[in-house]
């Protein structure tokens, strides 16, 4: 094994725990800071496939199946948004985003914001399930791939652009609850 992709493999195991972690952890539905990780994830995955090598064997192909792919995972998104639960903030999430503002003035996103966020929202365990399938999905994807002769199986940025683009939607949908009031979620 090769110290790239000791690397690839130390950064996806990385990112999925991280993003397994935050299935279940309330946080403020603060718009810019729920984009962040999804961005920071795409910018990475774009980095590492370009920088590697690996979108120069990509064919007609892996685009139809990179877009196949992307629409799954933005479909799962979709579905965990809806189902994430979604409540006025409590006294301790309201303390916790104001220490993050205060710890960081001017670069925590939401500080420069007037009023703080009204909501907070976490996944829960369906929400994980959920998160956990899109996982098995894309290993399953991943084989099915290969014995079609694609070569996107192999670039390892490619699932850090899939987890952004599944969060990215969700937070999207989020959002979109959101500016609607608190509801009770599908789930």
């Amino acid at each position: 094994m090769t110290p790239p992709d000791l690397t690839t493999i130390v950064l996806l195991l990385a990112a999925l725990v991280w993003l397994s972690i935050k299935q279940t952890s309330w946080s403020a539905v603060d718009p810019a800071r729920l984009f962040r990780g999804p961005t920071v994830l795409a910018v990475v995955g774009v980095a590492m496939m370009v920088s590697g090598g690996q979108t120069a064997a990509f064919d007609t192909t892996d685009v139809a199946l990179l877009v196949l792919e992307l629409a799954m995972g933005a479909m799962v998104g979709a579905l965990i948004g809806l189902v994430a639960h979604l409540r006025p903030i409590s006294d301790e999430g309201l303390a916790a985003w104001r220490a993050r503002a205060a710890k960081h003035p001017g670069t925590t996103p939401g500080a420069r914001r007037a009023t703080p966020p009204l909501f907070e929202t976490r996944n829960g365990w369906f929400g994980l399930v959920l998160w956990l399938a899109l996982i098995a999905a894309r290993i399953g994807f991943t084989v099915w791939e290969s014995s079609v002769g694609g070569h996107l199986a192999q670039a390892g940025g490619v699932l850090l652009v899939l987890f952004a683009v599944n969060r990215a939607v969700r937070s999207g949908v989020i959002l979109w609850r959101a500016s609607r009031g608190p509801m009770r979620s599908l789930a």
